[in-house]
């Protein structure tokens, strides 16, 4: 295992640690930090990704885990613990699509686990860490307000819609971007930033392969390079909950401001399977 680094000018080299970093919007944002010159480290359940990267990127250091495995996950996180990092974004992620497939037992308990109990759970560690850190390290390592410690996670423009009929999918989600927000208030007074990304259709191979190798119909989907600078622009910024694209943005705001009624009947009818 790597620790915190100093490059030649003598400066700490900030390290971030991307869960469910070897594939799709994880990956890509773990190569955008590093082309930034941070210390990165990915955490997958695929041991064949794992070797990939190991193969192509030997500068990533990578950790395989389970994250629907309690014993994995509990390992996972104290092989992290006590080595320094800045930023932790949590980008697993677990989805069937319920309007075609009924949810069984294994897929019912893979969404719970990825998208909600391991995310809380990896927040939960992270934030503890962050806060020993800080009590430790913070004027050591002469951290400017630019280089705040922050937590991110990657949920869904899924889950910005409130309504009765949602997929086990999308009120995963919203109660992702819900607990994001409550830690966010918790950690103001320790100067943590944490910051929630809701966004629509990514064209990843993850998104393709439930879409038999083709997504460009999907409505207003974005290339990965142009979610990867917008997840960082709302990092920048500091945005609580960044909703992109600014399309998807405006119709989920709007349905969001719709009678209860016609909101549900609308989307109850057309986005949720027969019932």
């Amino acid at each position: 295992m790597k620790n915190l680094t100093k490059d030649t000018t003598g400066n700490h080299t900030p390290h971030i640690i991307i869960v469910g970093g070897t594939s799709g919007i994880g990956l890509a944002l773990a190569l955008h930090h590093q082309t930034l010159g941070w210390q990165v480290s990915v955490v997958g359940s695929s041991a064949a990704k794992i070797a990939d990267i190991n193969s192509h990127y030997p500068a990533i250091v990578t950790y395989v885990c389970d994250l629907t495995e309690p014993n994995q996950m509990r390992t996972l996180l104290d092989n992290l613990s006590g080595i320094p990092f800045q930023r932790l974004i949590y980008s697993a992620g677990s989805y069937t699509n319920e309007r075609i497939h009924h949810l069984n037992q294994t897929d019912s308990d893979q969404m719970l686990a990825i998208n909600l109990q391991a995310f809380e759970q990896a927040f939960r560690w992270a934030s503890s860490q962050l806060k020993q850190q800080l009590k430790k390290q913070y004027q050591s390592l002469d951290v400017s307000k630019g280089d705040r410690p922050s937590l991110v996670c990657i949920a869904s423009i899924a889950g910005t819609i409130d309504y009765p009929y949602a997929s086990l999918y999308a009120k995963s989600k919203r109660a992702m971007i819900a607990i994001a927000s409550a830690y966010r208030a918790a950690l103001v007074p320790y100067d943590i930033q944490v910051n929630c990304i809701a966004s629509g259709y990514i064209d990843t191979q993850a998104l393709r392969d439930l879409n038999d190798g083709d997504a460009s119909h999907k409505p207003f989907i974005m290339s990965t390079q142009a979610a990867v600078n917008h997840i960082m622009q709302a990092i920048d910024d500091d945005v609580e909950l960044a909703i992109f694209p600014r399309s998807m943005r405006y119709i989920t705001s709007a349905l969001n401001h719709l009678p209860k009624p016609v909101l549900n009947w609308i989307l109850h009818s057309k986005l949720d399977k027969a019932k």
